[in-house]
Formats: C-alpha cells, sequence, structure tokens
C-alpha cells in the first residue's frame, strides 16, 4: 500500500539539527479540537503538556491525530521518566519526548536506556504492529527509529545545572531543553525568570550547550527575550499556551465591549 507521507520523518528533529528555527506553542488542555485549531496556524511544534496539563496517552494520541494532516509536529512532556511512559509514547507514534527535572548523567542513560531497543537498551519491540510503525505499513521501522527519535532531557534545576556536560554528551541525547520558571524557583528567586541570576545561568547553559554541539531550546515570553535567545543559537523556542490564549482573549475581550458599552 502507498503510504501518502512519509510518517517516520521527524521534521522538528531534522530541522533543529539542521540549525532551523522552530516556533512552538503549548497545549494543556486536552483536546483535540484545540489541538486542530492550533495547527492551522503556522507554529511547527506542538508542545503537549503531559507534566502540567492533565494528559494520558490517549488523550496525548487524540491531539496527534488531530495536527497529523497539517505541518505541525508533536512534542510531548511527560511527567517524569519510566520506561512504561517511553514505551507506550514511542509505539504511539511519539518521537519527540522531553523529559523533566533531568539532574545527572545517570539518569540520562537510565532513560536512553528505556527508550532504545537492544543493545542500546531494553524497549520491547512491536512497533511495527502499532501507530509508530504505521501498522506494519513501515516495516523498517527498526533500521530508522534511531535516526527518527528525539529524546529531550529538561535542565531546570542547579544540580541539573552543575551535571550539565555529562547530560548532554550521553550518547543518544536528541537535544536539551531549558526550563527557566523551575531554574528560577530552585534559586531562590520565585517565578523570576527575569533576575540577573537566572538569566546569567540560562545564557551560559544556552552557550555550553551549543558549544558541545547539541540543539537546544527553551520557553520565551517576550519577543525581545526570544530574540536574545536566537542569537545565542537556540534552535527551538515555545512560545505561549492554549490556556494562556484563552484566557487573555476572554479578558481583552470583555474590556472592550464595556469600554464601548460603558464609557
Amino acid at each position: 500500500m502507498t503510504m501518502a507521507k512519509d510518517y517516520l520523518h521527524n521534521k522538528f528533529k531534522h530541522s533543529i539539527e539542521a540549525g532551523i528555527l522552530q516556533y512552538g506553542v503549548g497545549q494543556e488542555t486536552t483536546s483535540a479540537d484545540v489541538a486542530e485549531i492550533l495547527a492551522t496556524s503556522e507554529y511547527d511544534w506542538l508542545f503537549i503538556d503531559g507534566e502540567h496539563g492533565p494528559h494520558t496517552v490517549q488523550t496525548i494520541l487524540d491531539v496527534a491525530r488531530a495536527i497529523a494532516p497539517y505541518d505541525m509536529t508533536p512534542v510531548v512532556r511527560v511527567p517524569e521518566a519510566g520506561t512504561g511512559i517511553l514505551k507506550q509514547l514511542l509505539d504511539s507514534g511519539i518521537q519527540n519526548i522531553i523529559i523533566p527535572k533531568v539532574e545527572t548523567g545517570e539518569e540520562t542513560e537510565r532513560i536512553m536506556y528505556w527508550a532504545s531497543y537492544a543493545p542500546r537498551g531494553n524497549r520491547g519491540f512491536g512497533a511495527t504492529a502499532v501507530r509508530a510503525g504505521r501498522f506494519g505499513r513501515h516495516a523498517d521501522y527498526l533500521e530508522r527509529n534511531v535516526d527518527e527519535i528525539c529524546i529531550l532531557p529538561q535542565i531546570e534545576s542547579k544540580r541539573g545545572m552543575e551535571n550539565l556536560e555529562d547530560i548532554v554528551k550521553t550518547p543518544g541525547v536528541g537535544a536539551i531543553f531549558l526550563g527557566p520558571i523551575d531554574l528560577a524557583v530552585d534559586m531562590g528567586h520565585g517565578i523570576d525568570i527575569f533576575h540577573p541570576e537566572v538569566a546569567a545561568a540560562m545564557d551560559d547553559m544556552i552557550k555550553r550547550i551549543k558549544a558541545l554541539g547539541k540543539p537546544v531550546g527553551t520557553i520565551a515570553v517576550t519577543p525581545e527575550q526570544a530574540k536574545h535567545f536566537v542569537d545565542l543559537g537556540v534552535s527551538f523556542l515555545g512560545l505561549g499556551a492554549d490556556t494562556a490564549f484563552l484566557a487573555n482573549a476572554a479578558d481583552t475581550t470583555l474590556s472592550m465591549f464595556k469600554k464601548g458599552i460603558e464609557g
């Protein structure tokens, strides 16, 4: 059977490896309708947040299917590392997985062990029977999976920052995602991601990761901050989220109509 597209080709991974900036948007809600609306915009990747949003493997799969016809790649953040969740997501065809709060090289090695087939790891093979291999349509899944899967440890603590080189240099890691908010909290500055100490730490990590030859990305809350990160060499950025968009639009619309009616 002829496939309409090469579903194994991971545009997000190959783009960040080539240094092509990828713009992302977050999804906290579990709605496939919301995902499809976001996919009709021009964002490159959808940041499906399974750490803070109430996602399950099924809702993640529903969202991924909703955006599949569009030019947007799903990137999923799991609640925590584990062999079960990694197997389920990878076999569901989710190729880009962010692991939050990774702090050591040993943790990273364990994550890669769970996400890899033997001899690198212990992932069980069933991908060609399920969505990952498009139900047997991609019989070459085993041969291609290493080049198409992207595991992204997230560094967002002082300990992770101290062990950055060990994390980045772990074989198989696809890219690094930096979390400025949790880093600010861990450094004792609340959620002030613009605190000079936090900003300096972010800049230093981006430079170090780039020097080690690994793609790096983060979130940005202003255009100026985004431009600063891009100038330092980030390859992917998360910009806003569905819940924030809805809240802001609701407030703005109500304020605009009240002003027109009440003066």
